[in-house]
């Protein structure tokens, strides 16, 4: 505290010397010193990251809406793929997923298509949304393939995705 009042002294000295009007003058300007600095350190940076939080936690749950969407138009694909037919039972999934693909409008947005043990894996980059499920529903109904897996995410485009899904058999 000495060292604090050692510092102080030559201001207190200065301030001493003016006037009374001055010396009003000069506690004014320190209180709305005060005030700004306060805004700018403490009020200004808690109530934009608080703003900035809550635009993050909306956009989240837009997105999780829009999978938990997702994920039931593609159960109510899979749970429709019950009828599989006995004429392609011999033909690669591969080749099935490919026809598939032309007649629904997928194949331009195929990047990748590998087969591995499990099934095929299929990479598409902005894609439909609605051209995918409408595309493993086809499959699904038609062929008795299912997407046993999937990755999607959403693009800045509107309605366009970025998918990863393997493809298997309906056992």
């Amino acid at each position: 505290m000495k060292n604090l009042h050692t510092l102080l002294a030559p201001l207190q000295q200065r301030y001493d010397t003016l006037q009374k009007r001055e010396q009003k003058i000069v506690i004014a300007g320190i209180i709305a010193t005060g005030f700004c600095l306060f805004y700018l350190l403490l009020w200004d940076p808690v109530f934009s990251h608080l703003e900035q939080q809550q635009l993050q936690q909306q956009s989240q749950t837009q997105l999780l809406n829009w999978m938990q969407d997702t994920t039931q138009q593609i159960k109510a694909i899979r749970a429709s793929g019950a009828g599989t037919s006995a004429q392609y039972a011999n033909q690669s999934i591969s080749s099935l997923a490919d026809r598939s693909a032309i007649s629904m409008g997928v194949k331009p947005f195929i990047q990748k298509m590998d087969t591995d043990k499990n099934g095929v894996k299929v990479q598409l980059e902005q894609a439909s949304f609605d051209r995918i499920v409408y595309w493993l529903q086809d499959m699904a109904e038609k062929y008795g393939i299912q997407a046993s897996d999937i990755h999607i995410e959403k693009q800045p485009a509107a309605g366009a995705v970025n998918a990863r899904i393997t493809l298997e058999r309906n056992l």
